[in-house]
């Protein structure tokens, strides 16, 4: 049982180390999968700040103290969370064609941080090391097998590709909560004489030319995603060891 004493370290720590059931004894009332899936509930409907061992426990039907017994504390059930969310997730699976498998994989990645934003928080911002992240973490591995890259080098070429898909979604998801806003006729206008103002001045060459030529403003958002992961891939594949395929 987790103290108040105990580091949030080895809290975490402690979380994989320790039998999800004991040997002996009677079976645990609940099991890791069932705690997580009532964490990522109450984050999905009202907020990762929502999300308190107190919380986690009514959800469940019983006290917090009784929780304490499986998890330590809030960053332990936090990489639960976390966990659980890599084994509920679509992934492809490797096919020997890297493009084509880091391809999908950005895609399924930007597709969990769309759908559940409070997963750029668990996914981006705290490693874990529990059974479903290390089985996540084979399968990446497996997208660059073969390629003539040493261990280093194949992490980081899969963690380019997905801090860079962390990045782009933040973006995205700004925009997405500036959409939800709503129209807004006046600030439309005033936005739209500002911009004219400024490329009228002619300081601005290369805004100008955003704003007049670019495609990016008027193609859907995953055509935008695929352009520049377009980019991203064949930078990776300019560094890879002459002779490897593409």
């Amino acid at each position: 049982m987790g103290t108040s004493r105990e580091s949030p370290l080895r809290a975490r720590i402690r979380l994989w180390t320790r039998a999800s059931r004991p040997a002996r004894g009677p079976a645990p009332a609940y099991s890791r999968d069932r705690i997580a899936d009532a964490a990522i509930t109450i984050a999905d409907h009202e907020g990762l700040d929502a999300v308190t061992m107190r919380r986690v426990a009514t959800e469940l039907g019983t006290g917090a103290m009784s929780l304490y017994r499986y998890v330590a504390n809030k960053d332990a059930l936090l990489d639960l969370m976390a966990d659980r969310m890599y084994a509920r997730h679509d992934w492809p699976e490797p096919t020997g064609r890297w493009r084509q498998d880091l391809w999908d994989f950005a895609h399924a990645h930007r597709s969990a941080l769309l759908s559940r934003p409070w997963l750029l928080h668990v996914w981006e911002s705290r490693p874990t090391f529990g059974p479903h992240v290390l089985r996540q973490f084979e399968r990446s591995m497996a997208y660059v097998d073969g390629l003539g890259l040493d261990i280093d080098e194949m992490v980081e070429t899969v963690l380019l590709v997905s801090t860079w898909v962390g990045g782009y979604v933040r973006q995205e998801l700004m925009m997405r909560d500036v959409a939800r806003c709503g129209p807004d006729e006046e600030l439309e206008r005033e936005f739209t004489e500002y911009v004219d103002c400024v490329s009228r001045s002619g300081e601005y060459p290369y805004f100008t030319r955003f704003v007049s030529e670019a495609l990016i403003p008027r193609i859907d958002a995953d055509t935008r995603f695929g352009r520049t992961l377009q980019r991203v891939l064949s930078g990776i594949e300019a560094t890879l060891p002459v002779g490897d395929p593409g």
